[in-house]
Order: structure tokens, then C-alpha cells, then sequence
């Protein structure tokens, strides 16, 4: 049977900590620049200890609620509650968090052991107590033996780790990263994605991260919230919001979607070309619909040939991505092109190229309905 969301509503995750108020609790909150409403209507809840990532694209609004959690851009309505303090209308110097920002912002002019220890002066901590804590930071973001250096004399990720370590010498409640492994090579980042992942989970503080990067949100994040036009679309686990999506949108943003448009049948099936799907759910005929799969979930089989939803297309492209195989298909039953993945062991095995005639199926247990938007 296909898949069919009971709802397309933007969702608030509650939490399930029942044991005293949330890390961080926002509600409907609301931002505008001039005419442009940048954040409208915001509900959102985070655990203690969670590891959140703000997910969409250029102008969504992710860096907009990051930067009214820190108080640098003030929301117009609304309320951010943390830990069970209202800190809607604190001043930043008030508030209780850490910040990493993309261009890291060390001061160039201070070494790397003063860079971490600058927000520990005027917290009424002695010499030696700062010292001791800019050592264990040293330590954790393992840079011992580049205290005395500047800025300028670091790599791009040792100076992600300098501002890391800074933002976490004062012992915040909230740890707060705008996007801040974009700067960085490919490798780095990926070898600093996991280093962030572990240190956050070592230290257990509540850490919030904006991104763009789906492969970063799916590989780091315990929550993954998606962001569209201001508003919040999905809150769930990477599992979920990849598997599960609740609107097109998610469906497309995270991973590559087929999106295949079909019509309800009277007997509640869905039809695309001459192909039939049967569906779990309830749906008025009529309904224009859209069925979404991804195309790792799309098979070729032999035996497809025998099955009543099985297709017959023609490789029209192929293209190697390194740990797959990607395949542009023609399939004229449903008069539209698909996209599906094989891993490199399964295309050994297939003998097919362009211009090959393969038998698919498309598993009904792996295709998602949406309404098509009108």
C-alpha cells in the first residue's frame, strides 16, 4: 500500500523530558524585514542535552530564529522561554548561550589561548581559574600546541575549533553554530562534522545548529527542524523526516524525490498512465496527487514483468557517483522519466547500459501521496 501523511500541518515536537521545563521553548514567533516576513508563527520546543539543526534553503528563515534565540534580532511577537526563564526582551548580555559564527570572528590581534579565555574576564573568575579552564578547552578541541599562535597562523578548521572552545568556555546553556563548517573543504568538514558531533554528546550541552547541508542535518542532528518561508514545516529524527516527510516540500529538499503526478480512482486506487497503485488511506476520487519515491527505493527485477505495477523503461543515462550508480529511465507507461540508484555490487551484476530495456518495479510500501498543489 502507499503511503499517505493523516497530515500536512507544520508540527511543534514536544518533548519528552518530563522532569522540569524545556531547554529551550519558543511560540509563535513572528519577524519581519520591511515587507518581507522572515519568520511567521514560530512554535518549537527543544530537550535538554538535544542536538538540533535548523534545515533549508537561502531564506528560509533558520539564521533569522537563530539570531532572535541570541537576542541579535529581536523578534515583533512572541515568546523564548529558557529553561523556564523568559528571555523574549533580554538584552544579549543577558541570555545564557555560546555562539560559533560562519566567519568564525577571532580576534586576529589576540593568540588562540586568549581568543578562548576573552569571555571568561569580568565572570568573576580568578587568573588561575581561567587558566585552568582555557587549558581543558585547549585540550578538548585538542590545539595544546597552539596556544600561542594567532589567527592568522592557523588552518581554517584549527580556527573553527579556536571559536568552538570560546564559545564554550563560559559553561553556556546554549550552544548556537551558524552554519560554521561551510567555510571549510570537503574533507575537514566532514572530519570536523564528527568531532562536533562527539564533543557535544561528551559535554551534553543543548546545541543548536544552522545549516543548508542535508548530508550534515541527516548525519549529526538527534532532531532535524525543516524551514520553508518562514515557517516550520517538519520536526522530527533524521529517520523521520527522511522517510517519513509530511509535505512536498520536505519530501524534495531532503535527498532526491521522483515526484510522479497520478489521479484518484473510484475505488480509492491511484492511477498514473496505465499503471494502477493500490493505496492505504482514504482519498476522494478525482484527486490529483502526486507520488513521490526516491530513487534508491526503485528496483530493477526481472520478475517485474509478471507483477500488475510492474514497468518497463530504458536507460537513457547513466552517471557514476562514487558509491552508486545513478540512472536517468524513460518509462513510457507512465509517460514520465524516473531517477533510481543501484549500489556498484548490484550494477556489476545488471550487464545493462544506455539504451538497455529494464524491467522495474516501484514498491508500493516505498511511495509516498501528496495532494498536487493547484
Amino acid at each position: 500500500m502507499l503511503n499517505v501523511p493523516e497530515t500536512v500541518t507544520h508540527l511543534c515536537q514536544e518533548g519528552t523530558n518530563a522532569d522540569g521545563p524545556k531547554a529551550l521553548q519558543v511560540r509563535d514567533l513572528s519577524k519581519s524585514f520591511g515587507k518581507f516576513l522572515a519568520l511567521d508563527g514560530i512554535d518549537l520546543d527543544i530537550e535538554r542535552g538535544e542536538f538540533v539543526c535548523f534545515l533549508g534553503p537561502s531564506g528560509c528563515g533558520k539564521t533569522t530564529l537563530l539570531r532572535a534565540i541570541a537576542g541579535l534580532d529581536m523578534q515583533e511577537r512572541g515568546t523564548i522561554h529558557q529553561n523556564g526563564r523568559d528571555i523574549s526582551r533580554l538584552p544579549v548580555a543577558r541570555r545564557d548561550f555560546g555562539i560559533v559564527f560562519q566567519s568564525y570572528a577571532l580576534f586576529p590581534n589576540l593568540t588562540v589561548e586568549c581568543n578562548i579565555g576573552y569571555g571568561l574576564h569580568g565572570a568573576g573568575t580568578s587568573k588561575q581559574q581561567r587558566t585552568a579552564r582555557v587549558s581543558e578547552l585547549l585540550a578538548l578541541v585538542g590545539l595544546q600546541d597552539q596556544a600561542g599562535k594567532y589567527p592568522a597562523q592557523l588552518s581554517g578548521g584549527q580556527q573553527q575549533r579556536v571559536a568552538l572552545a570560546r564559545a564554550l568556555a563560559p559553561s553556556p546553556g546554549l550552544l548556537l553554530l551558524d552554519e560554521p563548517l561551510s567555510a571549510l573543504d570537503a574533507q575537514v568538514r566532514l572530519h570536523l562534522r564528527d568531532q562536533l558531533r562527539h564533543l557535544q554528546r561528551r559535554l551534553g550541552v543543548t546545541t543548536i545548529m544552522v545549516t543548508h547541508d542535508q548530508d550534515e542535518a541527516l548525519a549529526i542532528a538527534d532532531r532535524i527542524v525543516v524551514m520553508n518561508r518562514g515557517v516550520i514545516d517538519q520536526v522530527g529524527t533524521p529517520e523521520e523526516v527522511f522517510s517519513l516527510p509530511t509535505s512536498p516540500f520536505v519530501a524534495g529538499f531532503l535527498g532526491d524525490m521522483n515526484f510522479i503526478p497520478a489521479v484518484v480512482l473510484a475505488g480509492g486506487d491511484v492511477s498514473t498512465g496505465n499503471v494502477t497503485f493500490p493505496v492505504a488511506g482514504k482519498l476522494v476520487a478525482g484527486t490529483e496527487v502526486s507520488l513521490c519515491i526516491r530513487p534508491a527505493d526503485i528496483v530493477i527485477d526481472a520478475t517485474a514483468s509478471r507483477d500488475p505495477s510492474g514497468l518497463q523503461a530504458e536507460v537513457k543515462a547513466v552517471s557514476f557517483r562514487g558509491n552508486f550508480y545513478r540512472l536517468s529511465l524513460q518509462c513510457d507507461q507512465i509517460v514520465q522519466p524516473l531517477e533510481m540508484e543501484v549500489t556498484r555490487t548490484v550494477w556489476k551484476g545488471l550487464g545493462v547500459g544506455e539504451g538497455s530495456i529494464v524491467m522495474i518495479k516501484l514498491p508500493p510500501s516505498k511511495i509516498i501521496v501528496f495532494p498536487r498543489a493547484m
